[in-house]
């Protein structure tokens, strides 16, 4: 079977370390690198957690990038209340990483990654779309190339999760979401509409804990944020937003995609990193992104948990 060249765009929390794990065991998959970006964490956390991760599952010798350390403009944000200060529940200091970073800046690898695969390369961003932004300044053309960008990001119908209507990721660079969705890239949008109906329970996590050195790390990285999302959120769990993005990479049946003009704004005091979608039935502007606006949410479930918990 030949397999998918993919690339990671990641801020490495408790949500992407997930990601990487579902991403790293899908034989469909053939991961080229992964970059890594300040959002719910700092750069250099979320650089050493990655690396972590893939010291966790032992795996092959993958290159990892650091990229953004701020977003284009303004101070940087995080979410430490959300995935624990260390961006994974507050476990790091017991997995001290063991690789090494690539010397090569983030825009760099993805840039050289695309070039060997043209037309092919799917990049799966999970995280603020500094670096992506920065290598569409430097080099747009070969970002056209790109088979599919998959952006977990956004919000259309739904509210925000960091504001009345913005998303942790469009709101933590709202100008580098801009660049992105203005850049005629075959982009493919996974907004809070279909993240938010996708629910790792407790149980399922616990019911795996047994299975290993794996299991039981996810067990340990979740339960901050479980506890988050139970006191905030009256979720039996946590979402599992960036997994679903690797998972519309594995199968696009598993959601539903709608072509819509989407936009963001950069402006506004209270809309800053809004998702806005232009939903009018004669909508005159040309659509840039297939949206993603309904989910098989236990068929994705059911996925995830036998490719990631056992």
């Amino acid at each position: 079977m030949q397999k998918q060249p993919i690339f990671l765009d990641v801020d490495t929390g408790v949500d992407d370390a997930l990601a990487i794990i579902l991403a790293l065991r899908s034989p469909e998959f053939s991961l080229q690198g992964i970059s890594t970006v300040s959002g719910n964490v700092s750069l250099a956390q979320a650089t050493a957690n990655t690396l972590t991760v893939l010291d966790i599952l032992d795996a092959p010798c993958i290159p990892v990038s650091a990229g953004a350390a701020a977003p284009l403009f303004g101070p940087a944000i995080t979410a430490g209340d959300v995935h624990g200060d260390d961006g994974l529940g507050g476990v790091t200091r017991a997995f001290p990483p063991t690789r090494r970073r690539a010397a090569e800046d983030a825009a760099g690898l993805l840039l050289e990654a695309i070039r060997r695969f043209p037309g092919e390369l799917i990049l799966i961003a999970t995280a603020p779309l500094t670096n992506l932004a920065l290598a569409i300044r430097r080099d747009p053309e070969t970002m056209r190339q790109l088979r599919t960008l998959i952006v977990m990001g956004g919000a259309i119908r739904v509210p925000g999760n960091v504001g009345p209507v913005s998303e942790f990721n469009f709101a933590a660079d709202p100008e580098a979401a801009a660049v992105v969705l203005g850049a005629g890239l075959p982009l493919t949008l996974v907004p809070l509409d279909v993240t938010e109906r996708v629910t790792l329970t407790r149980r399922l996590v616990e019911e795996s804990s047994r299975g290993g050195a794996i299991q039981t790390f996810i067990r340990q990285i979740t339960t901050a944020t479980m506890a988050f999302h139970r006191e905030h959120e009256g979720a039996d769990g946590m979402f599992l937003h960036d997994p679903l993005a690797v998972g519309v990479a594995l199968d696009p049946s598993l959601v539903r995609q709608e072509p819509l003009a989407v936009t963001v704004e950069t402006q506004g005091a209270f809309t800053a990193g809004m998702a806005v979608a232009d939903l009018r039935r004669r909508c005159r502007t040309a659509p840039t992104a297939n949206v993603c606006v309904e989910v098989e949410a236990d068929r994705f479930l059911d996925l995830f948990v036998k490719r990631v918990l056992y």
